[in-house]
């Protein structure tokens, strides 16, 4: 019942008064302006994992410095006759040197090429997994002719480094990432709030500038109305005179028949403007919404006869609600007649009401025509926008800006078997809603 909109020809005044939008448009700032926020946000958590990488890697340089600062203090100690190559003086050796650096030091060992501990001072029993472990080869002793002596080829200095020394980089480090990251999430926050706060500025300009315009429509449809619709019942009713004094098989009866059709249309396209222009406010009150169901089916009757088509309601909503019911009834005849027309011959239409997720009553129209197609369900809410020949354009209009009035929502989409469904969801109002 919605396809591919095909514009109304309307006069060039009253087309650059109708509310026009560019949703696309108008969503594309916002968009780009969450990009821009995300990738800051990617930006600045990047940064704050390669500092707190780059801290990391200076603690285990730290420690390596540390670990050869204390290896070759050790090693210029060994250097003499009879020392370098005696396990029983580096035992010596390393027990002075652990309780000068018992502070930092854990453990200190002199191993051989084969991994065998030659001497050792401190805590040699510790586990080394909370240890970080620094060895570094003995240089070789030379003799008075510069030849390498092979007495402790292979053996190293191995140092035992407290990392609870480097706690204060870690923690640093610890303490950066998590500042960027509360930083990332204050700044995700306010940026969605602000753009909130935007979006909802521009919508409200938007709007302002809508009724602006729909003022003006206002004025326009009123003087119209005043302007054709007299004139026009006039024409309507006598050329309806002329038919009852000519005989049915005159053959002027054609035309004059095509006259009152044209006037009709005419009439309906007034009361279209009129309804859209000068939206009434809603009159909130109680009843029962099979009760408006029974009447739209009653009216629509006719129409459902002459297009072979069957209306089927499905699971009929009997319990009492407050809204408005004359607008409720508009947008129902509205939508109800945009499906029969939309239905081929031996079709059905489908109206559903139950009970929606939120507390709300959901109402559905469903047809059996060729849907949506590639029209946008927004444009099709546009004024002035119709696929009938001979629509105004403005049933759906009219029936959206009930529904807002009403804070429910309106919306289309296309059915997987077929069809297109419009969807009513309107919220229940307290008994202090009345008007």
């Amino acid at each position: 019942m919605y396809w591919k909109p095909r514009p109304v020809i309307v006069p060039v005044s009253m087309m650059r008064l109708s509310p026009k939008r560019t949703n696309r448009n108008d969503r594309l700032p916002t968009r780009l302006a969450v990009a821009v926020v995300i990738a800051l946000c990617v930006a600045i958590l990047a940064s704050a994992v390669f500092t707190y990488a780059t801290f990391l890697r200076l603690r285990s340089s730290y420690l390596a410095n540390r670990g050869r600062e204390i290896s070759a203090t050790i090693e210029a100690q060994a250097r003499g006759p009879g020392r370098r190559n005696n396990p029983a003086f580096w035992q010596t050796l390393l027990e002075s040197a652990y309780e000068t650096y018992s502070g930092s030091v854990a453990l200190l060992a002199l191993v051989d090429h084969t991994g065998n501990v030659l001497a050792s001072a401190g805590d040699t029993l510790r586990d080394h997994g909370d240890l970080y472990i620094f060895e570094e080869p003995l240089p070789q002793p030379r003799s008075p002719h510069g030849e390498a002596r092979p007495t402790v080829a292979g053996w190293r200095i191995r140092v035992g480094l407290q990392l609870s020394e480097t706690d204060f980089i870690k923690r640093q480090a610890t303490l950066q990432l998590v500042v960027s990251g509360l930083a990332v999430v204050a700044l995700f926050a306010l940026s969605m709030n602000l753009l909130r706060m935007l979006s909802r500025f521009l919508e409200l300009k938007m709007r302002e500038g809508e009724e602006k315009q729909l003022k003006s429509l206002g004025m326009m449809a009123a003087s119209l109305a005043h302007e054709i619709r007299n004139p026009l019942g006039a024409m309507k009713g006598l050329t309806q005179l002329a038919q009852e004094d000519l005989p049915p098989t005159h053959s002027a009866q054609p035309q004059l028949k095509t006259v009152v059709s044209e006037a009709e249309r005419l009439e309906k396209l007034v009361t279209d403007l009129l309804d859209f222009a000068h939206a009434r406010e809603p009159q909130i009150r109680e009843f029962r919404l099979s009760d408006v169901i029974a009447g739209i089916t009653t009216m629509v009757q006719p129409r459902l006869e002459a297009s072979n088509v069957a209306l089927r309601v499905s699971a009929a909503y009997d319990s009492p609600i407050r809204s408005d019911p004359d607008g409720l009834k508009q947008v129902l005849l509205n939508t109800i007649v945009n499906a029969i027309e939309a239905t081929p011959p031996g079709g059905t239409v489908v109206l559903k009401a139950f009970d929606g997720n939120n507390d709300d009553l959901v109402v559905q129209i469903d047809d059996s025509g060729e849907g949506l197609g590639e029209s946008s369900p927004r444009e099709l809410f546009e004024p002035f926008t119709t696929k009938k020949a001979r629509g105004t354009g403005l049933g759906l209009a009219v029936s959206k800006q009930i529904v807002d009035r009403l804070h429910g929502s309106l919306e289309l989409e296309n059915l997987p078997q077929g069809g297109a469904r419009c969807s009513i969801r309107l919220p229940r109002l307290p008994s202090g809603a009345d008007k």
